[in-house]
C-alpha cells in the first residue's frame, strides 16, 4: 500500500535529499506534500496523462437549458467572484466569506448540536452525494464524520443539523466542519465533459458535449423545447461550471455523463491507488519539482527518467485517430441493387 508520503520519500531519494530509514521533518514533509498537490493539479490538466472516464449518472431538470456543474466547497466559495441560483440554495451570493461551521459531534449520533455559523447556503437533500437532490457534503478537522457523508436536514433555531450518517467518535470541545454547496449537476467539477448520451425507455439517444462556444452561440433559438438535449457546451467555470444544453428538456429523462479522471489532491499518510507506472512517474516527476523548488541539483538521470515515465503514460492513454465514416447514400453507386427483397435496402 503506497501512500502519498512514500512518494515523497521515494523523490527525495532521488535527489539525495534522504535516506532509507531517516524521518522527515514535519514542515518538509508538508512543504514537499504542497508541491506534490501542485504536480497532480497541473497533470490533471493534459488529457494523455489522465486515467480512465468517470460516469456519472443523473437526471435532466424539466424546461431547463442551463446548469451548474460542480459541488466546491465553502472555503472555494468564499471570495469567489460568482452569483446567482445554484442547486437548491436561494441566491447565495459567493463574493462574501463563508467560515467553517462550528458544532459538537456524539459517537454514533447523525446530529451535530451547538451549531454556530449555520450558513445560508447550506443544502438539505436525501439522496446520496454527488447526486442529483442530494445535500451538501461534510468534512471536519477532528475527522469524525466518514466521507461521503450529506447534510439530510438542518434547524437554524434549534442549532441543528441531521447529517445522512453517524459521527464515528466524540468531539473534543466544539469541532470545525467544512461543507459543499451541490450545483444543478453535483457532481465534482469536471475540467472536460468527453461525452454522454440520454436514456429514456431503455434507449439511449446520443449527446454531443464537444460543441464548441461559438458553435452553441450559431444556434438561434436556444430555448428550443424537445424531449431531451441532443447537444451541448460545457464551460469550465471556476467554482461551478456552466452545462448549456440544446434543446430543452420536456423531462426528467436520465442523463449519463463522462467526464475525465482528475488526479484529485492527496494527505500526507493517504493511501494513493494508481495504475502500473504511475508511482515511478510520480517520484521522478516530483523530484524534478523539488530540485527546482529546494536548489537540488537537477541530474541527467532524473530529467531521462521523468520523461520516459511520462512518455509511457502519454503512450498508454493516447488515442487512436478515429476513423472516418460515410452516410451510405453517398457511397452507394447507380446500379440496381437485386438484394433489396433480403435486407429491405437497409444496408
Amino acid at each position: 500500500m503506497t501512500t502519498a508520503l512514500d512518494i515523497i520519500k521515494g523523490a527525495l531519494r532521488r535527489v539525495n535529499s534522504y535516506q532509507s530509514g531517516e524521518t522527515i521533518a514535519q514542515p518538509d514533509a508538508q512543504d514537499c506534500l504542497d508541491t506534490f498537490n501542485d504536480l497532480l493539479d497541473s497533470l490533471s490538466l493534459d488529457k494523455t496523462i489522465v486515467f480512465g472516464s468517470n460516469e456519472w449518472i443523473l437526471n435532466w431538470t424539466l424546461g431547463k437549458k442551463i446548469y451548474t456543474v460542480g459541488n466546491p466547497t465553502n472555503a472555494q466559495l468564499s471570495g469567489a467572484n460568482n452569483t446567482g441560483s445554484v442547486g437548491a440554495a436561494s441566491s447565495p451570493t459567493f463574493s462574501k466569506s463563508w467560515p467553517n461551521i462550528t458544532g459538537t459531534l456524539t459517537n454514533g449520533s447523525n446530529i451535530i448540536t451547538g451549531v454556530t455559523n449555520m450558513p445560508s447556503n447550506l443544502v438539505a437533500g436525501s439522496t446520496a452525494a454527488y447526486q442529483v437532490g442530494s445535500g451538501s457534503i461534510l468534512s471536519d478537522v477532528q475527522n469524525l464524520i466518514p466521507s461521503g457523508t450529506t447534510v439530510t436536514a438542518f434547524n437554524a433555531g434549534a442549532q441543528t443539523i441531521t447529517m445522512s450518517a453517524n459521527a464515528t467518535g466524540t468531539s473534543t470541545g466544539t469541532d470545525s466542519i467544512g461543507y459543499t454547496v451541490p450545483g444543478d449537476i453535483p457532481i465534482p467539477r469536471p475540467l472536460r465533459i468527453t461525452n454522454g448520451f440520454t436514456r429514456f425507455n431503455n434507449l439511449d439517444f446520443e449527446l454531443n458535449v464537444e460543441q464548441t462556444q461559438g458553435e452553441y452561440a450559431s444556434i438561434l433559438y436556444k430555448s428550443q423545447p424537445g424531449p431531451w438535449p441532443t447537444v451541448a457546451w460545457y464551460n469550465p467555470q471556476f467554482p461551478y461550471g456552466l452545462l448549456n444544453a440544446y434543446q430543452t428538456p420536456g423531462n426528467n429523462a436520465e442523463l449519463h455523463l463522462y467526464a475525465d479522471t482528475i488526479l484529485s489532491n492527496v494527505t500526507l499518510n493517504q493511501v494513493v491507488m494508481f495504475p502500473q507506472g504511475y508511482n515511478r512517474a510520480f517520484k521522478w516527476l516530483l523530484a524534478k519539482e523539488i530540485a527546482a523548488e529546494f536548489g537540488f541539483p537537477l541530474t541527467e538521470a532524473i530529467k531521462v527518467n521523468a520523461q520516459e515515465a511520462l512518455n509511457l503514460i502519454q503512450d498508454l492513454n493516447s488515442l487512436p485517430a478515429p476513423a472516418s465514416k460515410y452516410d451510405r447514400a453517398l457511397v452507394r453507386g447507380n446500379r440496381a441493387d437485386g438484394g433489396w427483397i433480403t435486407h429491405g435496402g437497409y444496408r
